[in-house]
């Protein structure tokens, strides 16, 4: 797959408060990456007993970075900085790291859900 669809910049959730200051969460600057887009299915109709949902918005495929994480943030643009995205915000759900199966390249799939900082 061919990752043409633009750029996509993943910043972290970290605690930007000094010591013995109350927590206040930020966004770091963690990781970019050009992606492409992966169709997706919603939510099964019957879920089965004791498994975990998780809604999916969007799925997107980046060249591999197996430090990214569950609850990551990812806007879908080239930003220095969480404050200058102007579309969406989504949040990992789900990581997938393997191999593309067209090419040798290294690859990670998200699974996106819409986040509201």
């Amino acid at each position: 797959m061919i990752l043409d669809k633009g750029i996509c910049t993943i910043f972290r959730k970290v605690n930007m408060s000094l010591s013995g200051e109350m927590p206040r969460p930020g966004y770091q600057l963690w990781w970019k990456s050009w992606y492409g887009e992966l169709d997706f299915a919603t939510s099964d109709s019957r879920p089965t007993e004791g498994r975990t949902e998780n809604r999916t918005d969007a799925r997107i495929r980046i060249q591999q970075n197996r430090e990214l994480r569950q609850h990551d943030i990812v806007v879908l643009e080239n930003v220095e900085r969480f404050e200058d995205h102007t579309g969406p915000i989504y949040e990992i759900t789900r990581a997938w790291h393997g191999q593309d199966d067209n090419s040798p390249a290294e690859i990670s799939d998200l699974s996106l859900e819409v986040y509201q900082p």
